[in-house]
C-alpha cells in the first residue's frame, strides 16, 4: 500500500469524514480475527518488527508472551519490555515509510522518526544545522544538536544526506534554544 497516496486522498476529506473513518479503522483493528491471524504466525522467542506510531518508526523485538489483546515483547535495541497491540506487528515486512525519496515536497511529521538525523536552517544565525529528532509535534520538531535543543518549524527542515552526524552521546548540558 502506498501510504503517501492514501494521505494525499485524505487531505480532501472533511474533519468529520476523517473522524468517522478513524472510528471504523479502530473497530477493524480490534476484531478478534485480526488478533488470531497474528497469533497464528508468531511464536514465543521469534524476532518480529513492529511500528510505533508515537515515534513514527519501526523496532525489532523478541516475542516473550501472548496476552488476550496485547503481545509482550522485548526490544532488541535496548532490552526494554513492552506490551503492544497485535495490529502493530509488521508480519509482511511492509515498507512503513510515507515519504518518497527524491521529491521536492516539504518535510512533514509523517516523514520523520524519533532518533532520525535531520537538518534545519537557523534563521537567526543564518546557517544550516543538523541534529537528532527528539519529539514530533503538530507544528514543529524538537531537535537535539551539539549546542542544545531546538524547536523547529517543518518549513525549515531538510534531509541530511551524508557527512558527520551528531548522535547526542556526548551531550552534557543542554540549553533550550528556539527557532521559527
Amino acid at each position: 500500500m502506498n501510504y503517501r497516496d492514501v494521505l494525499e486522498t485524505l487531505k480532501k476529506a472533511s474533519a468529520f469524514d476523517l473522524y468517522r473513518l478513524s472510528c471504523a479503522i479502530d473497530r477493524e483493528m480490534e476484531r478478534p480475527e485480526h488478533i488470531v491471524a497474528v497469533q497464528r504466525q508468531v511464536r514465543t522467542g521469534q524476532v518480529i518488527r513492529y511500528f510505533d506510531g508515537t515515534e513514527n518508526r519501526e523496532y525489532e523485538a523478541r516475542v516473550t508472551k501472548f496476552g488476550r489483546s496485547l503481545l509482550h515483547v522485548e526490544r532488541i535495541d535496548d532490552g526494554r519490555r513492552w506490551r503492544i497491540p497485535y495490529y502493530m506487528v509488521n508480519l509482511g515486512e511492509v515498507d512503513v515509510s510515507v515519504s518518497q525519496p527524491g521529491n521536492n515536497k516539504p518535510i512533514t511529521a509523517n516523514d520523520l522518526s524519533i532518533g532520525q538525523q535531520i537538518g534545519f536552517y537557523d534563521k537567526e544565525r543564518n546557517q544550516e544545522r543538523s541534529g537528532v529528532v527528539e519529539r514530533i509535534n503538530q507544528k514543529s520538531v524538537s531537535i537535539r544538536t551539539e549546542t542544545g535543543r531546538w524547536r523547529v518549524a517543518y518549513c525549515y527542515l531538510f534531509p541530511v544526506i551524508e557527512g558527520d552526524t551528531f548522535d547526542g552521546a556526548d551531550l552534557i548540558s543542554v540549553a533550550d534554544n528556539e527557532t521559527a
